[in-house]
């Protein structure tokens, strides 16, 4: 039977060898963790980390921004049997680049002296980690103009409010392509995706780079800028955009827009009260004849 387990063993090794690209034993009481010794020979890394996870970022594995992460994985390990998982950037071996990993550990009791242990491993998940975010990226973007979409667009929006003080002042612009249905008509569907496209064009070249661009729907565009102290700036946004698109009408497709600008007081509205008076601006601009902008405080 002894003989049975030793060669169970060396094929346990193989197959954590061949899945995890470094196995740890995490010391609960001392917080020292202990690479496997032929892995950390060929990573370079010492038989012995103290300091736990703040060990790993002061040898140059662990990227600091993932030290609380880590660190509060090994705390959970401490107080009670379970298993852990976290993603991380880390550097093994000579490349200098951070690479994603996955970080599994595993406490448990020692059967021999009741002492809580851990083990576990890191495992390089670069490539699935870049798919993922490639499919994320792809999942937030308007196919046809190279924006955000509208539910990409709207979360982003939601998720910066959500940091800001409340008395913070931004602004949202509503665009809306003038007599878009006529110009599908008469010249044609592909040759109006290609006006959203190059009004797209025109919204990223006009706003800041911290702004938010996105595509609502159909010919509706819309545009956040946060921070807007700059009491002009919604006024220079709206004529300069009015100003390039009048110069998508050069190749006989008569082409304008319908803007309206919303900018907040001092309280703290959410995503749907800017689009709401944006949008009520937007409407008001058409009324007036087309190709022009209405601003409103609310």
């Amino acid at each position: 039977m002894k003989k049975e387990w030793d060669l169970s063993s060396q094929k346990l090794g193989i197959l954590l060898q061949n899945f995890a690209d470094m196995i740890w034993e995490y010391d609960i009481q001392t917080h020292a963790l202990f690479p496997e010794p032929e892995a950390a020979l060929r990573c370079g890394l010492p038989d012995r980390i103290t300091n736990g996870a703040q060990g790993l970022v002061d040898t140059g594995l662990l990227h600091p921004d993932y030290l609380p992460a880590l660190s509060h994985l090994f705390h959970s390990l401490e107080v009670q049997d379970c298993t852990l998982t976290a993603e991380l950037l880390a550097r093994l071996g000579t490349c200098r680049d951070y690479h994603w990993y996955r970080a599994v550990f595993t406490s448990f009791a020692d059967c021999v002296s009741g002492q809580m242990q851990a083990v576990g491993f890191f495992q390089d998940i670069d490539y699935e980690v870049h798919q993922r975010l490639k499919l994320q990226h792809l999942a937030n973007m308007d196919s046809h103009t190279g924006i955000y979409n509208a539910a990409a667009g709207r979360q982003l929006i939601q998720n910066n409010l959500m940091q800001q003080s409340s008395s913070t002042r931004n602004a949202m612009f509503v665009f809306d392509i003038d007599n878009f249905k006529v110009i599908n008509d008469t010249y044609g569907h592909c040759q109006g995706d290609e006006i959203l496209h190059h009004f797209a064009t025109i919204l990223r070249c006009v706003c800041r780079k911290t702004d938010t661009v996105y595509r609502i729907g159909g010919d509706e565009f819309g545009l956040f800028a946060y921070n807007t102290d700059d009491e002009n700036l919604v006024q220079r946004i709206c004529s300069e955009i009015l100003r390039r698109t009048r110069e998508l009408s050069e190749n006989c497709i008569p082409v304008s827009v319908s803007i309206g600008a919303a900018v907040n007081k001092e309280y703290a509205p959410s995503y749907f009260d800017y689009y709401r008076a944006a949008d009520k601006a937007m409407y008001q601009a058409k009324e007036n004849g087309k190709g022009n902008f209405v601003t409103c405080c609310f």
